[in-house]
């Protein structure tokens, strides 16, 4: 369902949200995390409602997650090679985030995380028109422009000198 806000394009019914909660206005965020690898679905399944509660309790709304799918990484981060990544999307008040990255950073669990402010879409406006490219006549159509025979040939010859 596509709706229209202040200007805006969201595929989320979040976005008729009022930002305005308790006088603090909210703002879009996503949050990246990688997980330990060797855990198990039900445990990846209740840290990432961990994450959501955190989220909640100061004082967020979570509006979609990601399916926490095991990666490889292109390097190394404490030691592992692989991860279990995921992220979730939430509007949350400015000093929120604060309190979400001490906790999250504090967290064994998570091998590095990465809070994002998510940046508005904006409905592109149509620009200036391309400048109009001049194109040439094919050559076959300027070969059979010339004259032909050598008498013509003089003729032309003469015209331009005299214009001369």
């Amino acid at each position: 369902m596509r709706l229209r806000y202040r200007g805006l394009t969201r595929q989320s019914h979040f976005a008729t949200l009022i930002h305005m909660e308790d006088g603090l206005q909210k703002q879009e965020y996503e949050l990246a995390f990688h997980f330990l690898p060797s855990f198990t679905e039900s445990q990846i399944e209740e840290k990432r409602r961990a994450i959501e509660e955190l989220i909640s309790k100061s004082g967020g709304l979570v509006s979609r997650y990601g399916e926490v799918k095991k990666i490889k990484l292109a390097y190394p981060i404490k030691k592992e090679k692989f991860s279990n990544f995921g992220y979730v999307e939430f509007f949350a008040p400015r000093d929120a985030i604060e309190k979400i990255n001490k906790s999250l950073f504090s967290s064994d669990d998570i091998l590095r995380h990465l809070v994002v402010k998510k940046e508005k879409e904006r409905i592109a406006k149509p620009g200036p028109k391309p400048p109009r490219i001049k194109v040439e006549k094919p050559v076959e159509e300027k070969i059979a422009e010339l004259p032909q025979e050598a008498g013509e040939l003089d003729k032309k010859i003469e015209e331009i000198l005299e214009k001369l």
